[in-house]
């Protein structure tokens, strides 16, 4: 792990050297916001339509720190808990092919997370986990490094690749303990192709292959822990001793389209499909299937922008749907002569799980130049909808909810010479709960995986509450060219919870970096 470490900084810093080999464009804060509010190609994840949002280079690389505690969390959440952060990003021009790279490292340490002991992600999407009712801190480090390309255009064409390596290692710290590793390795091709100097079309498909292994153990050899085999909404097998190996493998295809057209608008819609297949199979020495998914999400989305000198109005509208097939299997041992371990006699969807959100958001910019600007408000709502069902006996876990957000954000020029900015901003969120309910209706209604796990979890996704954020920036340019801009960053989140005896959760965290 840590040979790739030392590759992918050695990459990054080659790529920033370069980069600061060439004359920037304006690199301060403020600016970069901008251009990645206008760039709604690098939005729709076609890397072939990345020169049409217009290029820019820079490269920045930041550290930093946040933390967060509070009872208002889900039950497989950390009570407390805190990251550093490493990132380092940058795009150029090379001989008319436009690329951009980002690696970024994160160290976090969870306290007290619950029902857990066997995956580093437990809200990805894979209900067939092991869950222990011990609290337990987890160490947990997550890599990752991205790439993208975007060909000039050959006649109408222009052609584009993208892809990412993500790569995660975490240990439980207390029995029974687990020790993961997972890596997800993604790659995106694209086309666009331009009907006319003001409308384009585009293509991208995507490929990508997870794995995650989980090895658990007691430290404690004379105590044997009781654990669970969860099967969805509560649904478990309670096992005891040290737990088993679990091997998750699983590959998704998918692919989008999209269609630009810019003129007195600059507007672009996009859909995106997603099939994932993950199995998990227990043991390496004697094979079984223990549960398998199958993922289909797809996500439509439209943008709208109209730019005078003074103003940038931006609209914008998102649709996201995920369902998901639980997959059990009826296994046996074979006690033969043969010995053939476990065989799968027959598998059936049990469980389904479906997520559908559907979210606006209007944003006016007040510009101060074409890179910069002086203020942003912003108003948005997301409608989001939790269905999941437990097939046979029929169990349900529902939530609807309505989050209404304001936000606004004002950018201060202190001083001229050095270009010294302070952005102050301020947002705030109410989410009411429209409808929802839990209601168990399989073996063992007093597990604790129904009792806790599922009810408190259902409790937290059906809570009203009010959510205020605070972010700050200081920067300024340094240097006898200067080219470079140092900043400083800092934001505070507030949670209020008014449900189900909930209090609150907080979150603060700063960073410092240098563009150039």
């Amino acid at each position: 792990m840590m040979k790739k470490l030392y590759i992918t900084i050695l990459l990054a810093a080659t790529g920033s050297v370069a980069l600061a080999q060439q004359k920037s464009n304006s690199n301060a804060p403020a600016a970069l916001e901008l251009r990645q509010q206008r760039s709604l190609w690098e939005q729709s994840g076609n890397p072939a339509g990345l020169k049409l949002d217009g290029p820019y280079r820079y490269s920045q690389i930041k550290a930093g720190y946040e933390a967060y505690d509070g009872d208002f969390r889900r039950p497989q959440e950390g009570a407390s808990g805190n990251r550093q952060i490493a990132e380092t990003e940058g795009r150029i021009l090379l001989d008319s092919f436009y690329v951009t790279g980002k690696f970024s490292y994160r160290r976090e340490s969870i306290q007290d997370a619950n029902f857990n002991a066997s995956i580093i992600d437990p809200f990805r999407g894979m209900p067939y986990i092991i869950a222990d009712a011990n609290p337990s801190d987890w160490v947990q480090q997550h890599y990752n490094l991205q790439f993208r390309v975007s060909t000039p255009f050959y006649g109408r064409w222009s052609w584009g690749l993208a892809g990412s390596y993500s790569a995660s290692s975490g240990a439980k710290q207390r029995d029974v303990r687990s020790e993961d590793n997972f890596y997800s390795l993604s790659v995106t091709p694209g086309v666009v192709y331009s009907i006319s100097p003001n409308q384009h079309v585009g293509l991208n498909l995507r490929y990508a292959n997870t794995k995650e292994e989980a090895s658990m153990k007691n430290v404690n050899t004379y105590v044997d822990q009781t654990y669970y085999e969860l099967l969805g909404l509560g649904t478990a097998v309670s096992n005891l001793g040290s737990g088993r190996t679990n091997n998750y493998e699983g590959d998704s295809w998918g692919g989008g389209i999209q269609y630009q057209y810019k003129g007195p608008l600059n507007f672009l819609a996009n859909v995106n499909y997603l099939v994932e297949g993950e199995g998990l199979t227990v043991s390496y020495t004697l094979p079984r299937d223990g549960g398998s998914v199958i993922r289909k999400s797809w996500q439509a989305g439209a943008a709208v922008q109209k730019e005078s000198g003074k103003l940038l109005h931006s609209l914008g509208a998102q649709y996201y749907n995920r369902h998901i097939d639980g997959i059990q299997y009826v296994t046996q041992r074979d006690n033969s002569q043969a010995q053939q371990g476990w065989l799968s006699l027959a598998k059936y969807i049990r469980s389904t799980f479906k997520t559908q959100e559907l979210g606006l958001k209007y944003s006016l910019t007040g510009k101060r130049g074409p890179e910069d600007y002086s203020w942003m408000a912003d108003v948005s709502a997301l409608y989001a909808k939790l269905n999941d069902e437990y097939i046979l006996p029929y169990s349900y876990k529902q939530a609807e909810n309505l989050l209404v957000t304001i936000g606004g954000k004002k950018n201060f020029l202190l001083s001229a010479a050095r270009e010294s900015r302070l952005q102050l901003g301020v947002r705030a969120g109410l989410n009411r709960n429209l409808s929802g309910g839990y209601q168990y209706n399989g073996q063992h209604a007093d597990y604790p995986t129904v009792t806790d796990l599922e009810t408190n979890d259902w409790r937290y996704l059906a809570s009203d509450f009010v959510r205020v954020e605070l972010p700050v920036t200081y920067s300024l340019r340094i240097g006898e060219d200067r080219q470079r801009v140092l900043f400083v960053n800092a934001f505070g989140r507030y949670t209020k919870a008014s449900s189900f005896g909930f209090d609150n959760r907080y979150t603060f965290g700063g960073s410092v970096g240098l563009n150039f």
